[in-house]
Parts: C-alpha cells; structure tokens; sequence
C-alpha cells in the first residue's frame, strides 16, 4: 500500500494537490543542511505504521470558540450553520461495488448470502456459489474507467444543488477514498481512484458545499454470510478482514478494533478533506459509541473553528436508537436522539414526508431520497424511459422538496451511477429538468423563512423579508385562490418566471387571482410572489432555526 506522504493531500488553501519534485540540485542543497538525527527521524516515521488519527481527546482551535466532547460543550455549535439553513438541497451518490452486479440493492453484499432471497438466487445463477465466489471478487470488475468528477459536478450545480459530494463508505466497509485504515479502498484497488477527494475538489470548483457520508461502521452486516461460509472461508477468511470485519459469531459483541478503524476513518476523512457537511446513518453513530460520537464531533467542530468555516452533521436512526414518535405531529415526523439536536440536524431516509401537516417542524429537518434508487440497479435505473416517465419522476421531486423547504426542511437526493463510472441517461435528464425548474424558482426556496400554516391544500407557503411566495403543487387555473392571506396596499402578485403583472382581488381573507400568464412559466409547482407590510413581517416572522408550535398566522 504507498506510503502516506505519497497519497493526495490538501493543500494550504484546502484543496487537494498532488506531491510535488523539486529539481536535484534543490535537493542536494538542502540534504546539506540536515543533520543526520533529522534525517534518521524523518526516515523513521516513513516507515511507521499509521497512528490513529486522534492523539488524546480533541485538537485545539485556534479560533474563539473551542469544544469539548461533552453534550453541554457541543450543543454550544448549534444544530447547522447559516448556509445549510438557507439551502433547498444537496446531491451525493451511493456508488461502489454494489454497483458491479447491479441487482435489487446497495444491499446486495448482505443479501447474496441470503439463502433462498431473490438476491442470493441470482448471485447463484449468474456468478455461482457465495461460498465460491464471494463479495470481494466483484472488487477487480469495480473500475470506473469512465467517471469524470467535473463533469458530474457541473450537472449537480446545473440542477441548482447548494452541496453535493461522494459516499464515504456504505455497508459493505469498501471505504471510496484514499484511506490508511484499510486496503479495501478506491485508490488501492478497484478504480484506484480517490473519489471522496475527488468529488470534494470537482464540487468545490463549482462553488458547493462539500458533503461525505458514512455507513459503514456495520459489526453484523455478513452475519449471513459468517453462517454460510466455511471457517477460512469468504467472509470468515481472517485475511479479508479489511472488508468483512474480523471473522465472529453473531453474538459476539464489537471489537474494539472494529470501532476504532470506524472512528479513525471519520477523524481521516474530515482532516483529509475538510467536508462542510457529513451525513451518518443512526446505526454507524450509534457503532461509534457514546464517547466516540463526541469526539468526532469535538474534532469536527474544532477543526472547522481553526479553517473559518461552517460546519453541519445531519444523522439518522438505528435500530437500538429508534426515532420516537413526536408528540406534536403524528408517526411519520418522528425524532432520533443517536445525536441530540442543539448540535445535529435530523435525517428522514427514503422517502419524503407524506403527512398533510399545516404546522413547521420545530427544528430542521432533511429528508434524503434516492433518484430513482440508492444503488443502480438494472431495474431501477433503467435507461428507456420514456417522456412522461421523466416528467413525473421531476415533478414528484418538485413537489417533494418544495413540501419538505415549506415545512423547515432541506433535501438530500442520491443518485445512482454505474460501475464504469457513468449515470443512467435517466437519471441525467432528471437532473437537467430539475435544474430548469429551479432556475426560475428557487427564488421561493432558498433562504426563505417558514411562515405558519405552512400548507393550504396544494398550496405550500414560504417567506422572505417582505415578500411571500405560495406555490401550487397542482397547475394553476383562473381563477386562483390562495387563502388567508392579505397583500400590502398597492402590493402586486406576479407568478416566477413572468413578468406579467396578474390581475387579483380579496375576497374576504383570500386572494383571488384573475387571470395566470399565458403560457405557464414551467412545468411543475408553479410559485405566484406577492408583499406583505414591514409591520406584519416583523410581527409574524418565523426563526426557522427554533420555530415553535406557533398558531395561525397570516400576513
């Protein structure tokens, strides 16, 4: 495996930059100049094995504030800066060997051990016995010999993305990113390319925000396999225990070890790259345990103090640490404490929140949904689809994310990508229609407040300074009610995208728009924008950081 000091690195403006050679007569001149311990220090540490990436309990800031891993200390940071508040949503993919057979899942690795599952039935069709050919032979065919990280960041920008980035590592423990902890990695074997850096240096090129993701700390996730394979055998071979996990029964408890290679991984992976965002599911936060969750976040939060820069982690739920239902709302809008809420943002996963609620949710929110699954597959991502299917791929995307930015929420799409490295057209068209529709209207989305009711039957209502914005998920006809609100004297309404001026009347506590612009400016959700008095705003403005029940309001 090639010595650190010979992998990609960050440069001094936080970019990542290759080793340089500077020219030997430049080197002889300054071998001169070192004494010999110096030089037998410098040679001793090529050699060393890497240290963990931690040395006590957390780095110093060297900015004004500094955190401690306690609760009380990291709730002082806050659940997410200024930028994620203000963001509509990110793009980041599940890509990695999973992506070879491409069936059913990013599950697959589980799931091919299953005996008798759909999955395991077509691994024994199509590539034989598990026991025979197992996990860690799809690793070779892993190749990427097509992927172009600029190129996806472009689209991702062109779609109207705030942050985008690159898993860090899912289940299976195949970390996508030149790691020291492991030799199942990008940049040592399969593509040989290292994809959280490069992604990180292609998004930041675009000017977004940087997320990496973590799913991978997983003691039980081949237990399956454990079962199915002879002992040496496989995944209870001690020689993959890179991949696999050291060989255990399933009741064993987690090693030390194990979680520890998690941990440093993480610590790696945020001085490696300096992410602006990381994204855990509940179960790898939980496998960190207690005291290794508040570590990680004390260096996060730390590091990010001494770069000037602000920082988020977003977190689902596991098994052991269940969301709750809240009490205010009903079982869908549920919260997780695997992390508490002064110093995280909690993530929904897999869907968009289907309630019809009037009400924000009391703090922010992220709902992550895959497009149109999280790890391609054949079925689906299939690439002939046709123009109606992409239009309603698109539009229930805009709905969904105008819904969740309504109710003090911000997206997180995963898409798809293939072995070789490419998207699915489909996916790519997705993506391109999405990026016209927020051209016109992210103005509505973006940076906006919550206002309460936050809904009115397809109607979804945001805020900012003077003007609100009500946006129709349904298209729009003459004439147009938009209920319990009253414009400012003199006020105009106009539909983003149009200049037109729309002809509108109150009708008792409602707006009743007379006539829409001809043709509609876009295809999906469309946004009507009107203002409302300096005194009503500041009496009814919402902080959508801590917003509370609230009551009715109108503007």
């Amino acid at each position: 495996m090639p010595r650190l000091n010979d992998r990609v690195a960050l440069n001094n403006n936080g970019e990542l930059g290759m080793p340089t050679h500077k020219h030997a007569s430049l080197i002889m001149a300054v071998m001169l100049l070192l004494t010999a311990a110096a030089i037998s220090l410098a040679q001793t540490a090529r050699d060393e094995s890497p240290r963990p990436a931690v040395q006590g309990d957390v780095i110093r800031a060297s900015g004004k504030k500094h955190y401690e891993p306690t609760w009380e200390s990291l709730a002082q940071h806050g659940a997410a800066p200024k930028w994620y508040q203000d963001a509509v949503f990110g793009i980041y993919f599940h890509w990695g060997v999973y992506s070879v057979p491409a069936f059913g899942s990013e599950k697959y690795p589980r799931d091919m051990y299953r005996q008798n599952s759909a999955t395991n039935k077509h691994h024994c069709s199509t590539y034989g016995d598990p026991t025979k050919f197992g996990y860690h032979d799809f690793i070779p065919l892993f190749k990427a010999e097509k992927w172009n990280p600029d190129r996806w960041a472009a689209l991702f920008k062109n779609a109207g993305a705030d942050f985008a980035g690159s898993i860090g590592a899912h289940h299976d423990g195949f970390a996508m990113w030149d790691t020291a902890y492991s030799p199942y990695n990008s940049m040592d074997m399969g593509p040989r390319r290292d994809v959280v850096g490069e992604m990180a240096q292609a998004v930041r090129k675009q000017g977004m925000k940087v997320v990496t993701t973590f799913h991978n700390v997983r003691w039980d996730y081949y237990d399956a396999g454990r079962q199915l394979c002879p002992k040496g055998v496989g995944v209870n071979d001690p020689k993959l225990s890179g991949l696999y996990g050291p060989p255990h029964n399933a009741e064993d408890p987690m090693s030390e070890s194990f979680r520890e290679q998690g941990y440093n991984q993480v610590i790696e992976v945020i001085d490696k790259y300096r992410p602006d965002h990381l994204q855990f599911d509940g179960t790898t936060c939980e496998n960190l345990g207690e005291d290794g969750k508040k570590k990680f976040l004390a260096h996060y939060f730390n590091a990010a103090e001494k770069w000037g820069k602000e920082v988020a982690v977003t977190r689902g739920y596991s098994s052991r640490h269940p969301y709750s239902p809240s009490p205010i709302w009903n079982k869908e809008v549920m919260i997780s404490r695997v992390i508490p809420l002064s110093c995280s943002v909690q993530n929904v996963e897999r869907h968009f929140p289907t309630i019809g609620q009037r009400t924000p949710w009391p703090d922010r929110q992220q709902a992550t949904t895959p497009v149109p699954g999280f790890g391609y597959s054949h079925a689906a991502g299939r690439e002939d689809k046709t123009p109606a299917q992409i239009h309603d791929s698109v539009n229930a995307l805009v709905d969904g994310m105008v819904d969740v930015t309504s109710k003090n929420g911000v997206t997180l799409l995963s898409v798809a990508p293939k072995a070789d490295g490419t998207l699915p057209d489909s996916q790519v068209q997705v993506l391109k229609k999405l990026g016209d529709w927020m051209r016109v209207n992210k103005e509505a989305l973006h940076g906006t407040d919550c206002r309460t009711p936050c809904a009115a039957g397809t109607l979804r209502f945001t805020r900012k300074e003077r003007y609100l914005y009500a946006i129709d998920l349904e298209k729009p006809s003459a004439p147009e009610v938009i209920p319990g609100v009253a414009p400012a004297p003199g006020s105009t309404i106009r539909m983003l995208g149009s200049d037109e001026n729309l002809a509108w009347h109150q009708d008792g506590g409602n707006i009743v728009i007379e006539e829409l612009p001809d043709p509609l400016p876009c295809d999906y959700a469309w946004a009507f924008k009107t203002r409302f008095s300096e005194a009503t705003n500041e009496a009814q403005r919402t902080d959508r950081r801590r917003l509370g029940d609230g009551g009715h309001h109108t503007p």
